[in-house]
């Protein structure tokens, strides 16, 4: 043997041997995987429902796992399978170490099937039922369901319904057109006089009498004879509706008029019924026919007719235009507009069309006025106009008693009057600090009718407490007029007083908000208002008080206070609930007991000018002490029982409380 042959046996030698360890590693290699394998645990995979369980393919999505057999053989801590089956939807499962070696079970859903039923009809008329069950109205019923039996039925008002019944299985999908059958009825027909010429949707069926068959759905009728008008009907034939009979009595031939009206957008009448306006006109032959045409701002023309059957004849309307003078006058003179167009002062005379005219008066600081009026030519028309002023226009405007949004009752007064405030040095009773004033009041005010309650407050002050209806005492006049800057915002109105921490820092007194009465409308009310002369205590001049006038220091509070009126019982040894007692002379509640009131003004000792007569207005000084006027249930003696009786208090007390007070007009 040669050294090259040799050398190729020895080459091949090796070649063996090195497929020979290869072949040994591979089978070692499978030995180990497969007793890893068998360490492992299995996994039972079962797939739900039961019915494709064996057609169900198992893959795994992640880790280092295989599925054998529906077993799942993972070398990591968690394996992800996926399961899939035809008509079901894929699902997944994360199987984590504990599970493994359990029955693990995938339920996969099935997936809708899908039926589409069409009718081939153009209409959306055909109702679609589920089961019975009404589901929607189209000419194509498209719709997905779960796998289980069905019944759809489809019904059409001109054809025969038709049903289908199926079994679905999960993705299956039914698409079908149905051939809707439709229904026949019957129609009979009849005129007077017969032998009328019947056609039905443009074609002739004959003459009346005429019964035949029609297949479902509208169809048109046109009964026709000479000498008669043609009668246009229609009917239909349904599900519901499948025998019809129609009965005709002709009328004779009317004559036409070819009708032109001018302006256009008038009305038409034919002997005096309303008539649509048309450019052709039927009336009854062979007789007068009034034709009357209008519109508002023209004259109206009439015309007669009279026309043999079957004439046709032209008539024309040409309306002229109506105007009518319209004089205008106010007081004072004011701006005025017509239809919102300027057209000069009053007083006006002008000449205007025969329509309805807006016209506005107008004139700087008065209420502006509005008239309509329609101007005839029959005669002249005149509007007058007296202008209020904004104040008098809101006063005019203003209720006469109005409940506020916590609930108290204010009421309207509207002074123009003098009061004499304070007392003579003569007069019993009498305090030096009651200086006499001559005080003018002509600015219409609300008051309240009783005093403000500790339930009112309380909507201010959610941690006050007290009985809801006596009045609130023990509170500051800063709290008291606090709580009117509350009410005013809470209303939409403008407040009376700015307050920086605890100091009034203004006055408003062009406010309409709520505000404390001023000393003078408080004394006014006491003493001068609802009387014709001004008196002594709120019940009068009378010292013997009438029953049930005042809540003050009478018989039952004797041994409590230091004062009582001997032989007078009101029926109440303390506070009373507001309104208890009689109402009095001004219409309110209280003002002379019960509860003395803070109002507005600051306490002050200054002496006023002799002989000047005052003009009332909210007081803008500052003070610590604030004017407390009218006696309250611990007042016994005749001094603290006048109305003039005034003093002056920079804290509250449990006998002090107050009353609401508000401009008419002023803010906004």
């Amino acid at each position: 043997m040669s050294e090259f042959n040799q050398a190729i046996e020895a080459a091949k030698r090796r070649q063996r041997r090195m497929l020979l360890w290869l072949s040994l590693g591979f089978i070692v290699v499978a030995c180990i995987v497969f007793a890893t394998l068998i360490a492992s645990r299995a996994t039972p995979i079962q797939v739900l429902p039961e019915a494709i369980s064996t057609e169900a393919k198992l893959s795994t999505n992640s880790g280092i796992a295989l599925i054998l057999d529906h077993h799942l053989y993972s070398l990591s801590d968690t394996a992800e399978v996926e399961a899939s089956a035809p008509g079901y939807q894929t699902a997944t499962q994360l199987i984590s170490q504990s599970g493994f070696g359990k029955v693990t079970q995938i339920t996969l859903q099935p997936l809708p099937a899908e039926v589409i039923l069409k009718t081939g009809l153009e209409d959306n008329k055909t109702r679609w039922y589920i089961n019975d069950k009404l589901t929607t109205v189209a000419n194509t019923f498209e719709q997905s369901f779960e796998n289980g039996d069905y019944t759809i039925k489809a019904s059409h008002p001109f054809y025969e319904p038709v049903t289908r019944q199926y079994s679905l299985a999960p993705a299956q999908k039914i698409e079908e057109t149905l051939n809707l059958t439709p229904i026949m009825g019957e129609l009979s027909l009849s005129s007077t006089p017969a032998q009328a010429d019947v056609s039905i949707d443009g074609k002739a069926q004959g003459h009346t009498p005429l019964t035949l068959s029609l297949p479902g759905g509208p169809h048109q009728l046109d009964i026709t004879k000479s000498g008669f008008e043609t009668v246009t009907d229609s009917v239909e034939i349904n599900q519901t509706s499948t025998q019809i009979n129609r009965q005709y009595r002709l009328q004779a031939e009317r004559a036409k008029v070819n009708l032109t009206a001018l302006p256009e957008g008038g009305t038409l009448t034919v002997n005096g019924i309303d008539t649509p306006l048309q450019n052709v006109i039927k009336v009854d032959a062979n007789q007068n026919n009034v034709l009357t045409y209008k519109k508002p701002g023209y004259f109206s023309q009439s015309k007669r007719v009279n026309l043999k059957q079957g004439e046709t004849s032209e008539l024309q309307f040409n309306l002229e235009k109506e105007m009518g003078k319209v004089v205008i006058e106010s007081t004072p003179q004011a701006n005025i507009t017509i239809n919102n167009k300027p057209v000069g002062q009053t007083p006006l005379s002008l000449t205007l069309d025969a329509l309805p005219q807006t016209i506005g008066f107008s004139l700087d600081g008065y209420r502006a006025e509005i008239r309509t009026i329609t101007p005839t030519a029959k005669s002249t028309s005149s509007v007058s106009v007296n202008l209020l002023t904004e104040k008098q226009a809101r006063l005019q405007e203003a209720p006469r008693s109005y409940k506020t949004r916590a609930g108290g009752e204010m009421m309207l007064f509207t002074p123009n009057d003098t009061i004499i405030m304070g007392a003579e040095r003569s007069e019993p009773g009498q305090r030096a600090n009651e200086f006499i004033r001559k005080v003018t009041i002509n600015r219409p005010f609300y008051a309240g009718v009783h005093e403000v309650t500790n339930a009112a407050y309380a909507q201010f002050d959610k941690s006050h407490k007290g009985n809801p209806n006596l009045p609130v005492t023990s509170v500051t006049w800063l709290d008291a007029v606090r709580y009117a800057n509350w009410l005013s915002q809470l209303e939409g109105l403008t407040v009376v007083y700015k307050i920086n921490g605890n100091q009034v820092t203004q006055i408003n007194d062009q406010a309409d908000g709520y505000r404390l009465l001023t000393e003078a409308e408080w004394e006014w009310l006491a003493r001068k208002a609802g009387r014709p002369v001004q008196t002594l205590f709120v019940w009068g001049n009378d010292k013997t008080i009438p029953p049930k006038a005042v809540n003050i220091a009478d018989e039952s509070a004797k041994g409590s206070v230091t004062h009582y009126v001997p032989r007078y019982n009101d029926g109440y040894a303390g506070m009373a609930p507001v309104m208890s007692m009689n109402r009095e002379l001004s219409g309110l509640f209280d003002l002379g007991g019960n509860v003395s009131e803070w109002t507005h003004d600051n306490y002050s000792l200054t002496v006023p000018k002799p002989g000047l007569v005052y003009t009332q207005t909210l007081d803008k000084s500052a003070g610590d002490e604030h004017v407390v006027k009218g006696a309250n249930w611990r007042s016994g003696t005749l001094s603290k029982l006048r109305a003039s009786y005034r003093d002056g208090a920079s804290q509250g007390r449990d006998d002090l409380g107050f009353r609401l007070g508000r401009y008419v007009y002023g803010g906004h």
